[in-house]
């Protein structure tokens, strides 16, 4: 069974189990792209922002009690999780996310139409436009409901940044006794615990939290309202107001009226200073899963200072290879991050006048990034970074070879005898100790006090 929609273009036939209508059916038959939808996060933004919207029009006295009721009763159907399956549209779509406003106006018409007992399409009853997205625009809605989810999925990117942050605190307290050799340019240097560098990570990583819950506070700031072009045509009495209210009841968040609707509108960069922390989080974390991959290096022909959970196999020829695989994955999906990073500056560079029309690009690469990032942070933690060991043999063999600890000598001896002394020591074989006693400048107490000055406490 099937029925007829219309619109200025022609008409089209939707069977008529689908809650979504002619814009949609357009739009898909459009955009056969990437096969991704919108997830729940969106759905659900989406949807509370309708509700907000419904709420706050009945208030300003353009939308009837009956007509609001409905449809904050078929968004809170899809906030449960109904309907789900009917938002089809694919993350690569028309400019501005027009198509994914009106495959939610539809859906959610079409749900409160049958809560009052109509059949699907009696649009002259609940219209999706004139109704559903009374008081909006795509141009203020869509922007409204990127800032909304964003904000959502960062509660559990925040969550798991705490989680791994904790755990490496854990690693650099257990391990601030095990002292190894530091390298700089990949050569030997100054002596370091684990515990410390595992103590450096932890600073780098609760520095980019600061950065972005920093960055979170731009995007509190709202611009529904504005409807087509921040001028706020078409809107209810106090919609603006209404409506930002209702957000923050709906999602217990602190979102806010804008101080400049064209301004929020027109300019994305809000999502690039979010984009930012989330790429510089991914920078750090390709340090730290590269630190990693070296210290672990080997077995037998690497630095192998640690040892990691042997989480799979490593290899389809090489029997009993363990290789860091997590680390290996940590890395690429910071890579990913990294394009993305550049896939949003370009197209938040992109925008003309009065509005940017690539936000879908830039909604799908940041909200992407969140996911992966925070997926990728549980799996770095859960799998490799609570399961770190050291090889206590390594460590004390790497340092009793390591010529960084020289660099104690250099207030006695001077730098330029203590550079003579690590390439006689390098040439001969000789022990830097018994070099730099020879020169009879220092004494064997002497020197052992000054390399055990240099263990770090």
């Amino acid at each position: 069974m099937s029925r007829t929609e219309h619109d200025v273009i022609g008409t089209i036939e939707i069977d008529d189990s689908k809650y979504y209508g002619i814009n949609t059916a357009r739009a898909v038959d459009n955009f056969k792209i990437s096969g991704m939808t919108h997830d729940s996060d969106h759905i659900i933004s989406i949807t509370r922002l309708k509700e907000a919207s419904a709420w706050a029009n009945m208030e300003g006295g353009k939308l009837s009690k009956e007509k609001a009721d409905a449809i904050i009763r078929a968004c809170e159907m899809i906030i449960s999780g109904k309907y789900h399956d009917q938002f089809v549209i694919d993350v690569f779509q028309a400019g501005a996310g027009t198509s994914y406003n009106m495959n939610a106006n539809e859906v959610i018409a079409n749900v409160a139409l049958e809560i009052l007992g109509r059949k699907k399409g009696e649009y002259s009853v609940i219209h999706p436009n004139d109704h559903v997205n009374m008081s909006q625009s795509t141009n203020d809605a869509y922007p409204t409901m990127m800032r909304m989810t964003v904000a959502m999925k960062t509660v559990r990117y925040l969550k798991e940044l705490d989680d791994l942050v904790s755990s490496l605190g854990e690693l650099s307290k257990r391990y601030r006794n095990e002292v190894k050799s530091g390298r700089t340019h990949l050569q030997d240097a100054a002596p370091v615990t684990l515990g410390l560098e595992f103590s450096a990570w932890k600073y780098a990583l609760e520095r980019d939290r600061k950065e972005m819950e920093n960055s979170l506070d731009f995007l509190m700031e709202l611009n529904i309202g504005g409807t087509a072009v921040g001028t706020g045509i078409n809107t209810s009495p106090n919609f603006r107001k209404n409506v930002v209210s209702k957000i923050r009841d709906l999602t217990g968040m602190k979102f806010r009226e804008s101080e400049n609707l064209p301004g929020l509108m027109e300019f994305m960069t809000d999502f690039n200073r979010v984009m930012n922390a989330i790429e510089d989080l991914a920078i750090d974390l390709t340090k730290i899963s590269n630190d990693i991959r070296l210290m672990y290096s080997g077995p037998g022909t690497g630095f192998h200072e640690i040892t990691i959970p042997a989480v799979q196999q490593g290899s389809s020829i090489m029997p009993g290879k363990i290789n860091p695989s997590i680390a290996e994955c940590m890395n690429m999906i910071c890579n990913s991050v990294a394009g993305s990073q550049t896939s949003t500056n370009l197209s938040s560079m992109a925008g003309q006048f009065e509005l940017n029309v690539m936000m879908p690009n830039i909604d799908y690469e940041i909200c992407r990034s969140i996911d992966i990032m925070t997926n990728g942070m549980h799996m770095f933690r859960t799998k490799l970074i609570d399961g770190i060991k050291p090889d206590s043999l390594s460590l004390k063999a790497h340092l009793s070879r390591s010529f960084g600890s020289a660099a104690l000598l250099n207030p006695v001896l001077g730098y330029d005898q203590v550079a003579l002394i690590v390439q006689e020591s390098l040439k001969t074989g000789k022990p830097i100790k018994e070099l730099a006693i020879a020169t009879g400048k220092i004494t064997e107490e002497k020197y052992n006090e000054l390399m055990a000055s240099g263990i770090p406490g």
